[in-house]
């Protein structure tokens, strides 16, 4: 839910009836919370604390809308969550929001990283190659977002 900003559309544009919304960091989740008192949603949104994998709805959903694709689809490590809650709660039939993603990728020179990485080798006669991996495998798992 993050925020719940889209639980609050839903709610107020979307035209549903009830709205969960499930929030596993407890700061978010009060911070969720608060937002749907002061747009007096709160006979429609209900903020969920937890995982969804250790949630229970009562019911089944119509639709399950998510932004779970961080920077680039599989970032926040959300894609498993989302399934899951599809596989428990969305009626057969349902609709998920967005239901597609598709990634495009292209190869890179990344001379500046090489290089960095690559200098790691060899100092004073000992081996610091395994610092050079470790730094390009941080690089390649965390998203080099530069605006």
């Amino acid at each position: 839910a993050g925020s719940g900003v889209l639980s609050l559309l839903m709610a107020r544009h979307g035209g549903a009836a009830r709205v969960y919304a499930a929030e596993a960091a407890p700061g978010m989740a009060a911070l969720a919370r608060d937002l749907v008192r002061r747009n007096g949603l709160e006979d429609v949104v209900k903020v969920l604390d937890g995982r969804v994998e250790d949630l229970e709805l009562p019911e089944q959903v119509d639709v399950i809308v998510s932004e779970w694709m961080g920077f680039y689809l599989v970032h926040e490590s959300m894609l498993e969550s989302v399934l899951t809650a599809r596989d428990r709660w969305l009626k057969p039939g349902g609709l998920m929001m967005p239901c597609a993603a598709k990634i495009w990728a292209a190869p890179v020179d990344a001379e500046g990283l090489r290089r960095e990485v690559e200098s790691y080798g060899c100092l004073h006669g000992l081996d610091l190659s395994p610092v050079g991996e470790a730094e390009l495998a941080r690089r390649c798992r965390d998203p080099q977002v530069e605006l």
